[in-house]
């Protein structure tokens, strides 16, 4: 990979910078039931949905889990208990191996790094802050209750940066569903075997950040 020509790179964060995904879909078991046998269906759900939207993670686990729509205001406090129970798993996950050497690495390069999220503008800022991690970025963006492929073209329309001078290096199949539509080039970060399986324009996929930098950076981190 001829990091040269790259300006811009786009990170997601939970599960790359930040590796809460465990912590998240216990939230949001958490924020549908008390029971446990619910509980571990609604995690065993999460896992299916690598890359999607927060809105449509709830709505997917109404209708196949729960099973009926939801009654009035319902979907604003599933959406409320997810908030702040993600926002302890985030604040607490460790940081992906190679978080702040790949960072730092890359703004001693020039480059420009943005973090896209789905997680909630308000939301993400108050975590990034909390991990320190704040002044890493040059851009910030959360998302929310709209796809990750619109977040990712509101990105590039707004600054102007071309798909052919960006990287996305992300974990989930939304993910890399939104760099496809946007035609940025993708890196696969994610320990879970099989998310990318079948998919011939994944570049990797990579265990966490630390190994993609240690291939294309130059770092040297330990385990």
């Amino acid at each position: 990979m001829d990091i040269a020509a790259i300006r811009v790179f786009i990170f997601d964060v939970n599960g790359v910078l930040i590796l809460s995904n465990v912590g998240n879909a216990q939230a949001l078991a958490e924020s549908f039931s008390d029971d446990p046998a619910i509980r571990e269906r609604i995690i065993a759900l999460y896992w299916t949905l690598g890359g999607i939207d927060r809105g449509s993670k709830i709505r997917t686990v109404q209708e196949r889990i729960i099973g009926r729509p939801f009654r009035e205001g319902e979907f604003e406090q599933r959406w409320e208990r997810f908030r702040k129970l993600s926002s302890n798993s985030m604040r607490t996950a460790p940081l992906g191996r190679g978080c702040r050497e790949v960072l730092s690495r890359l703004k001693e390069l020039g480059k420009v790094r943005a973090a896209l999220s789905n997680t909630p503008p308000a939301q993400l800022d108050e975590v990034l802050k909390a991990r320190n991690l704040e002044r890493c970025f040059e851009i910030v963006r959360g998302g929310g209750d709209w796809p990750k492929s619109e977040s990712l073209a509101r990105l590039l329309a707004e600054t102007g940066f071309q798909p052919g001078e960006c990287l996305f290096l992300a974990d989930g199949r939304g993910d890399l569903a939104a760099a496809r539509q946007s035609g940025v080039p993708f890196i696969g970060i994610n320990d879970i075997g099989g998310e990318f399986d079948g998919a011939q324009d994944v570049i990797g996929p990579y265990p966490d950040l630390g190994a993609w930098g240690e291939e294309n950076l130059g770092l040297k981190l330990g385990d």
